[in-house]
């Protein structure tokens, strides 16, 4: 009888967070992409955080952070042929430890300048900072700038570029909330060789708001989606806010996106989000997802509940769509991974031709796969 009470019991809050749930999705799954029949490693070796920009000579630069003897390193690959094979690898940064690399984000600007942003840490001496450096031709790479520097914690950076010689820096950030976590965004306009003053985009007290992605709309509106830990009983679920003046302003309305769907009420997480624009306006939002793990109860790998439970363990990558701009979105495609089998720092990316990268890092390596998007009618 005690086992049936705590079952219902557990299902009654479930009732009652499905009523007060702001998340208004369509429950059919869309499928926005034909996606190849399986993801193939783009780096063979031991590697995370992959990030995409397309260059203006047809190639597509990826950015990643990967171990050395004696440190870590972010370097970058070249693709020719659609994502198909990737060569000339290139170091952009490299320092043994303790300080830590990643995170890379690259763009290329209008006239040619490579950028990419990472962090580096120097955590026993609490120095945390975003860097960026810049190559003209993607071969030979050296620091251009410094973002931010703080002594609490500075993550994730995402580069935006708005005009010729315009870009913003989106980063999450515990200094001055620590151990809570805000967005905020720099502007630079001068290549990213220097940055002004931030701006915040997202903050709540409670909520480690991280893992930044934006998209520009129609006209000056941006939509910025992140993380968030502001819905319980979830550990992480997926935000979204609008700007309407290309990033001087944002609302304090913080739309729902996507949150685990599960039939238990615990903790389960959606997060690391990542945010693109398919040439039709449609938008798509991947993350990733701890939500078909298996749940027992009291069980360290199977109950979020518990102390030692590590949702990276278990998150599959999976993208949700929407028709409208960002007001609704679909059911969830997966695409990658599971309990026991994570695929976790996902990201989604347009090439110039329409094509959609997915990448992933999968049993603790670069994975990669070409899809192919569909015109809505």
């Amino acid at each position: 009888m005690l086992r049936l009470v705590v079952v219902t019991g557990v299902f009654f809050n479930f009732l009652l967070l499905l009523a007060a749930d702001e998340h208004q999705a369509d429950d059919t799954a869309v499928t926005a992409v034909t996606w190849e029949k399986d993801f193939r490693p783009l780096y063979a070796e031991s590697a995370y955080y992959p990030r995409a920009t397309a260059l203006s000579d047809g190639r597509t630069l990826v950015a990643l952070a990967h171990p050395t003897p004696t440190g870590k390193a972010i370097a970058c690959l070249f693709s020719s042929d659609g994502g198909k094979t990737w060569t000339n690898y290139r170091r952009i940064s490299e320092h043994p430890r303790p300080v830590d690399l990643d995170n890379a984000f690259p763009l290329q600007l209008a006239d040619g300048t490579v950028l990419v942003a990472y962090r580096r840490h120097d955590r026993p001496r609490h120095v945390f900072r975003l860097e960026v450096s810049s190559s003209r031709d993607g071969e030979s790479w050296a620091v251009r700038s410094t973002i931010v520097t703080g002594t609490e914690g500075i993550w994730e950076p995402f580069l935006l570029a708005l005009s010729e010689g315009v870009v913003q820096a989106y980063y999450a950030s515990e200094e001055g909330c620590h151990p809570d976590q805000r967005i905020e965004v720099r502007t630079s306009v001068d290549g990213g060789k220097s940055w002004g003053t931030p701006v915040t985009v997202a903050e709540k007290k409670g909520s480690r708001d991280g893992m930044p992605g934006v998209v520009r709309l129609d006209d000056q509106e941006l939509l910025a989606v992140f993380e968030a830990q502001d819905l319980p009983p979830f550990r992480f679920v997926i935000r979204g806010v609008r700007s309407p003046d290309l990033g001087r302003t944002w609302s304090a309305m913080r739309q729902l996106v996507y949150r685990p769907q599960h039939a238990v009420a615990a903790p389960w997480s959606a997060g690391a989000p990542s945010i693109i624009r398919l040439r039709d306006g449609r938008l798509m939002v991947s993350f990733q997802s701890d939500e078909k793990n298996a749940f027992v109860a009291g069980d360290r790998r199977r109950d979020p509940a518990q102390r030692t439970y590590n949702y990276l363990r278990h998150t599959h990558f999976a993208c949700v769509t929407s028709l409208d701009q960002g007001r609704s979105w679909t059911a969830p495609v997966p695409l990658l991974g599971g309990p026991d089998d994570p695929a976790n720092w996902n990201a989604l990316y347009v090439v110039p031709d329409g094509a959609v990268f997915a990448l992933s890092n999968y049993r603790g390596k670069i994975w990669i796969n070409a899809g192919a998007s569909h015109t809505s009618r």
